[in-house]
């Protein structure tokens, strides 16, 4: 087993007396593709939010080799090769599909998120958006503002954006979330490209059994912040506890 890329060790996050998530040791290792499954309220975005920045951890930490990322801003981990994708509202939806992918790649190399650059410098930042716009088959809709695009093509750009930030650590939030069953495999199947490079370790939270046996490499599951289980999908999905919890026999929070 290759040295893990990611550690989180005993993190947890209370509120007031609620802990959201409660000791949580997990190891995420290059070229693995980990789905963090677990009913509604397990702690699975909270748990994600701890890893990507969104959220301070109340103890416990987040470990990016030899780096602790438990008290950096969102940032600084993105700038330690910690990506998470995430929806264009947060983004420049106004601004073309060509133009926020190109502002990535800026953002990556060090020069900010200005659009005025010299001329050599803006064909070279272009010329690398546009391989990221090839990889994602957005192409044809480079010259578009982001809040045009349908929903499908949005979700796309947000893995566009991710890919231009070269990240070591990929993390996608339910990634399919309100696409069609047409428009859906385009993202599973760059998330599968992501997956194939064996130094890109890639985590995700998602809802639908589909979309974790097609990708997933190893389970994990999260019921009222704690860990659940943890291992192969098949041993995972076949263990008794995780059947009651997800049959709802088991006890659940409410939130």
């Amino acid at each position: 087993m290759p040295t893990p890329s990611l550690i989180t060790r005993d993190l947890t996050i209370r509120f007031g007396g609620h802990v959201a998530v409660n000791q949580v040791s997990c190891a995420f290792h290059p070229g693995e593709l980990t789905v963090i499954v677990g009913p509604n309220g397990a702690g699975k975005t909270t748990y994600f939010n701890l890893i990507s920045g969104q959220l301070t951890a109340t103890s416990g930490q987040v470990l990016k080799g030899e780096v602790d990322l438990t008290r950096m801003a969102p940032s600084a981990r993105a700038r330690q090769g910690v990506g998470r994708a995430f929806q264009l509202t947060n983004l420049f939806p106004q601004l073309t599909v060509l133009e926020n992918i190109r502002l990535a790649v800026q953002a990556r190399e060090g020069d900010g998120w200005r659009l005025l650059r010299p001329v050599r410098r803006f064909t070279k930042l272009t010329q690398d958006a546009e391989h990221y716009l090839e990889a994602t088959r957005l192409s044809r809709v480079a010259h578009l503002p982001a809040a045009a695009l349908p929903h499908g093509d949005q979700r796309k750009l947000e893995v566009a954006l991710l890919m231009a930030m070269e990240p070591d650590i990929y993390m996608f939030d339910e990634p399919t979330a309100g696409m069609s069953l047409d428009h859906a495999p385009d993202v599973l199947d760059l998330i599968a490209q992501i997956k194939s490079d064996p130094s890109k370790t890639v985590l995700l939270v998602e809802h639908k059994m589909d979309v974790v046996r097609a990708l997933a490499d190893r389970i994990i599951v999260l019921h009222n912040g704690e860990l659940l289980a943890d291992g192969a999908p098949a041993e995972v999905m076949d263990s008794q506890i995780v059947r009651d919890v997800y049959l709802g026999t088991a006890t659940e929070e409410t939130a």
